[in-house]
């Protein structure tokens, strides 16, 4: 009996698996599938709730840290509220959710509303204060009173607009000199009138109880403004983010490291990490064989966007040599993992769980992989190069590897 279960899931996994993926990739996107995918991703991504006055820099971070040029300008963001928008990234399985509130201190404005929706959301808030603003009272009343009801919250507060009080003529220092700390006050790389207004902004906030917040100078430019670089202070942002809690941004950094010159497949990879992030929800079906159908589902999509980054269209032909380059040895590889789990699901309930947890951890490394395959793949089409079909399995071997190993650590 186990023989014969195993051999018909094996068969599914190899050619009906395929089969469905195809028919996903080839052809227009369910609406409903991708609902269904985006709503799932959204579920488990942290949100970063920002908060400040406006001008002081919001929707300039939210497009520096997911180098997503909607952003700037706010068509990224949904309502959420009459005066609240949230920008979920990448749209389509988000990794990563940014819910920005209407800015503290405008004549009128009652942020109560709000501050209590923003509240029920958010995990991580990154409060932005601009250097040149001494006027941030509202804001920290705001965190005082949010730091009552929370007082475990991480806080990390982007101190903007650095090159506002620089002296006329200067520019950034040729290597970022900030801490976040009062050693900042001895930073002779800075002005010392900025040392003064990032000192004076620590201390406004030095009572607040719990953790204690941490500090990022920075400053968000455009390039035609003349501070190269434009991101200065970028990388400091995302480490204290990372400490924070929010790991994706690291975890995206590190997948890339010094592994490709390819920037869409670069900047593809929050779509990779979010389909494969919800993938982990269909392989934990504790159903036996139910998840199978949703994988393939959820990956036929993710390559038909990521064909759309490429400007390049599959066929059945190009889908075939694709597969065909991983192989179904790679995939009779996975199989063995993840039916292994559906096995385990035949068992009772306890059998069923531990299946559940090895499948998601299976679905999820597989998803990855194929992803970084499909941008190998998809990248030489693009240029009309011809992609050795070694080439797209050691790029699947390799990622696969790596996910199932972050995976370990992260266990």
């Amino acid at each position: 009996m186990i023989e014969d279960l195993w051999s018909k899931l094996r068969k599914r996994l190899s050619s009906s698996f395929w089969k469905e993926v195809e028919e996903k990739a080839t052809t227009q996107c369910d609406p409903r599938a991708e609902d269904s995918i985006r709503r799932r991703a959204a579920a488990i991504a942290p949100v970063v709730w920002l908060l400040g006055k406006t001008g002081s820099g919001k929707s300039s971070i939210v497009a520096a840290l997911t180098g997503d040029a909607r952003a700037t300008v706010g068509t990224g963001f949904k309502p959420c509220t009459t005066s609240s928008l949230l920008y979920e990234w990448p749209q389509e399985a988000p990794v990563l959710r940014f819910l920005d509130t209407r800015g503290l201190g405008e004549t009128g404005f009652d942020p109560d509303e709000d501050i209590a929706y923003a509240e029920k959301q958010a995990h991580i808030l990154l409060v932005t204060m601009s250097v040149a603003d001494p006027s941030q009272g509202e804001v920290v009343a705001v965190l005082r009173e949010i730091r009552r009801r929370r007082p475990t919250w991480p806080i990390v507060v982007a101190q903007t607009t650095l090159h506002a009080l620089y002296p006329h003529g200067a520019t950034h220092p040729p290597n970022y000199p900030f801490t976040g700390t009062n050693a900042d006050d001895a930073a002779s790389a800075a002005p010392p009138e900025l040392r003064k207004a990032l000192r004076r902004q620590r201390s406004l906030l030095g009572g607040l109880t719990g953790p204690a917040p941490i500090f990022v100078p920075l400053d968000f430019t455009l390039p035609e403004d003349g501070y190269p670089p434009a991101r200065f202070g970028l990388a400091a942002l995302k480490d204290a983010l990372a400490t924070a809690g929010v790991d994706v941004l690291r975890r995206m950094e590190e997948a890339y490291a010094g592994e490709t010159n390819d920037e869409i497949a670069r900047a593809a990879h929050a779509l990779i990490l979010g389909f494969s992030t919800t993938a982990a929800a269909s392989g934990a079906v504790p159903v036996p064989v139910v998840g199978v159908g949703g994988l393939a589902t959820l990956v036929g999509l993710m390559l038909h966007r990521l064909a759309s980054r490429y400007q390049v269209e599959w066929s059945l032909a190009r889908l075939s040599e694709f597969t065909g380059a991983i192989s179904l040895g790679a995939l009779a590889g996975f199989g063995l993992r993840y039916g292994l789990g559906e096995l385990v699901k035949l068992l009772p309930i306890e059998g069923a769980l531990i299946g559940g947890a090895l499948n998601a951890v299976a679905a999820s490394a597989l998803v990855y992989a194929i992803g970084r395959a499909g941008c190998v793949y998809l990248g030489g089409l693009r240029k009309g190069e011809i992609v050795s079909p070694e080439g797209i399995r050691r790029a699947f071997d390799q990622a696969l590897s790596a996910a199932l190993k972050r995976t370990h650590r992260e266990e």
